[in-house]
């Protein structure tokens, strides 16, 4: 949870530094394991977009665009698309836009940030279920595609998560999804100096090589890096198969959060 201290600092920032805090604020959240801390994410939901809206649209809006292109280009429209950790419904959007979609299920654990997402128009019929990314309430091969994004890093087994996709996911169907991961080692001042001026992060190496791929090398899966390398967007097929040894790490910005106030 961000800590009372760090929320007294918001309201006396600048335009950057508030910039900066909603950055970190969000990256925060990726470092809590949602599936079973979502009293968290419960009490994050009605500032939630807050923080994820300057993530998305100042960082992440190429890895995200890349993914969702990519992976409508291969199933044909009308399919059915679960968001997989579909939080505020922010999402859903891009999926219509995308995919074009017969219908959008939305699965998230917070039961908050679900109630946030159905007060919503999407233009598309959509069904929220409160659910584990660890045991999707779905039936096997039901679902065309499923689209994760900034959800598989917050469970506790993020292998055991992408299984399930592909264990809901149709033969000849996609399974998307995007990752952040940033060394524990690296500081809150670092990040933001990284993120704003295209230095590479130290340390991935072992964790995104080509050797430690998070999928087997076939034509249906893709693995690309974006944002100096801490944003990663991963598409596999039915036939894929993950490691959880190469999967997203938990990172834990706790002992950075207070650095700034």
């Amino acid at each position: 949870m961000i800590r009372s201290r760090n929320k007294t600092c918001f309201n006396n920032m600048t335009s950057t530094d508030e910039r900066n805090q909603r950055l970190l604020a969000f990256l925060h959240l990726l470092g809590r394991f949602r599936d079973e801390d979502a009293a968290i994410y419960n009490s994050m939901a009605a500032g939630y977009e807050s923080f994820s809206k300057v993530w998305e649209e100042e960082i992440a809006r190429p890895a995200l665009e890349h993914l969702l292109k990519s992976a409508s280009r291969r199933i044909p429209p009308h399919g059915r698309v679960l968001d997989a950790g579909c939080g505020t419904g922010l999402r859903i959007p891009d999926i219509a836009t995308y995919f074009k979609p017969r219908r959008v299920f939305g699965l998230d654990v917070s039961s908050a940030m679900l109630d946030v997402a159905r007060r919503k128009g999407y233009g598309v019929p959509v069904s929220f279920e409160e659910g584990n990314l660890h045991a999707l309430p779905y039936e096997d091969e039901s679902m065309d595609a499923v689209i994760a994004t900034w959800s598989v890093e917050t469970t506790s087994n993020p292998g055991h998560a992408v299984r399930e996709f592909l264990r809901v996911l149709k033969p000849g169907g996609v399974v998307a999804y995007s990752y952040v991961q940033i060394p524990k080692s690296t500081s809150e001042r670092e990040i933001l100096s990284k993120l704003d001026t295209g230095q590479k992060f130290d340390q991935l190496g072992e964790a995104l090589s080509p050797e430690h791929l998070p999928f087997h090398n076939c034509s249906n899966s893709e693995l690309r890096h974006f944002a100096e390398g801490i944003i990663s967007t991963v598409i596999l097929g039915k036939c894929c198969d993950v490691s959880p040894g190469w999967l997203p790490k938990p990172f834990d910005f706790d002992e950075f959060i207070s650095e700034t106030c």
